[in-house]
């Protein structure tokens, strides 16, 4: 009997411990820079965003910034990258799907979403204009233009003046380049303005190899709508992205359950 109660007790604090540490890990699926709130490791940046990532979830986040600041896009980011956050595996001519909806509520903002392998190795590339108030969803297939690892949300205050110091590389993906962002700068050029950026029903998925398909029928798969192709469906395979926790959590309950009920009738029976 005693032997019994201690077997309990130990799968009861082994459900317990790996809960917790579950817990932990799934808190951080997405990362987050703001340069005026920066120190260990970066340095103050007083050119960069003041904020903060107030909360997250595998498809979605919330940015709150006080002031979006005047560095460029990359003063205030949210990213996710294979080393720490999140896992992002793109391989290059690969097709995928991209989606997300982004939204400022206070001003009209910029946005560039950068799928890349360090700085200028760029798979998918792509300038987001939020208008104040206003959702904007996108939903479009892109093939992959090198292997890339990480995705970043550039959030900060963007009025087209960067080339000298960040290059002219992601500008090369606006309408009119450096130019066309700055027709529009953000927040009609005030630097100090807040606003609340949310990402909202994120997701990146292959597009599965029809082939592959054909000679595994059982292969994980969903149907996705192509907007950009007239509405055609395309079938699509998600990339991996670690989010396991609805399974994790599902059995440690179970584990806890099984440990209480056999607990609770030994000492019935005593």
């Amino acid at each position: 009997m005693r032997t019994l109660k201690k077997v309990v007790t130990v799968v009861a604090a082994l459900a317990l411990t790996v809960g917790m540490t579950v817990n932990c890990f799934a808190a951080d699926t997405w990362g987050s820079y703001f340069g005026m709130e920066e120190g260990a490791g970066h340095g103050l940046w007083y050119e960069g965003s003041d904020g903060t990532l107030k909360s997250q979830t595998a498809d979605s986040w919330t940015a709150d910034i006080k002031a979006i600041g005047w560095g460029g896009v990359w003063g205030g980011q949210v990213f996710q990258d294979s080393k720490k956050y999140g896992s992002v595996s793109v391989k290059k001519g690969q097709e995928y799907h991209i989606k997300f909806t982004l939204k400022s509520s206070k001003v009209d903002k910029w946005a560039f979403i950068k799928i890349a392998k360090g700085d200028d190795n760029i798979a998918y590339g792509k300038w987001v204009r939020m208008k104040k108030g206003q959702a904007v969803t996108v939903d479009e297939d892109f093939k992959a233009a090198t292997d890339a690892n990480t995705i970043y949300f550039g959030i900060g205050g963007e009025y087209g003046d960067r080339a000298s110091t960040d290059g002219t590389k992601h500008y090369s993906y606006a309408e009119g380049g450096a130019e066309g962002i700055a027709a529009q700068p953000d927040a009609d050029g005030d630097s100090v303005a807040s606003t609340v950026i949310t990402c909202t029903g994120y997701s990146l998925t292959e597009k599965a190899d029809d082939s592959a398909a054909s000679a595994n029928p059982g292969a994980s798969s969903s149907v996705t709508t192509n907007t950009n192709n007239g509405g055609a469906a395309t079938t699509t395979t998600t990339v991996t992205t670690g989010d396991f926790d609805p399974y994790i959590f599902a059995g440690i309950a179970v584990l806890a359950a099984a440990a209480v009920v056999i607990f609770s009738r030994k000492r019935e029976t005593e």
